[in-house]
């Protein structure tokens, strides 16, 4: 993991260094986007520890900020929370995750096609109730509570909608791998994102 963010970051500081406007003297080019997103997506896999196979469609919110290093190359950060609901009882798996991220743009007239990683981490937290409702008052014996951290990569890629040179759309597929002691923390799937970037 940490010698990935050290090329990722090696990569980036190189190319904040060569960026520049042909424009008769060597200038920086700078700015950054940044706003918020909504995703769902497919997750399934088996925790393990207790033998419980999770599948569902999550839900959640977050956002990014990226900064531009010349014209192709961004570098920042995103975070996001997701939630999974299970046996239609109250049960909830959710991942929260962040970290640092980069990726190369390409831009036409209506469209801005972006591919990248992020790497990060962040915690998985489980409740699950084997019997029972959480609508109600009475205590449950048969419940499960566990939070466990983790680092991640999350490779993405997606598109921006162009709709004015301010404001765009934007649609992204991600895929979390969250590992912990060295083993990928179930379930697991592709993630869906849309909502809106800001350019300045």
């Amino acid at each position: 993991m940490k010698r990935i963010l050290t090329i990722i970051m090696a990569i980036a500081v190189s190319t904040a260094a060569m960026a520049k406007e042909e424009t008769g003297e060597k200038k920086y080019k700078f700015g950054y986007d940044g706003g918020m997103m909504l995703h769902t997506g497919l997750l399934t896999g088996q925790i393990r520890e207790i033998g419980y196979q999770a599948q569902g469609m999550p839900t959640g919110i977050g956002g990014a900020i990226k900064f531009h290093i010349g014209k192709y190359f961004r570098v920042g950060s995103e975070g996001y929370v997701s939630t999974m609901k299970q046996m239609k009882n109250g049960s909830t798996i959710k991942f929260g995750w962040g970290g640092i991220l980069a990726d190369v743009r390409f831009t036409t007239r209506i469209l801005m096609p972006y591919i990248g990683a992020t790497i990060g981490g962040g915690a998985r937290t489980s409740t699950l109730m084997f019997e029972g409702s959480n609508k109600d008052w009475v205590e449950e014996e048969s419940v499960i509570f566990h939070k466990q951290p983790f680092l991640a990569i999350a490779p993405f890629v997606g598109t921006d909608f162009i709709v004015t040179p301010k404001f765009h759309l934007t649609l992204k597929f991600d895929y979390l791998c969250p590992i912990s002691g060295g083993t990928l923390l179930m379930p697991t799937g592709p993630r869906l994102y849309f909502g809106f970037l800001m350019f300045h």
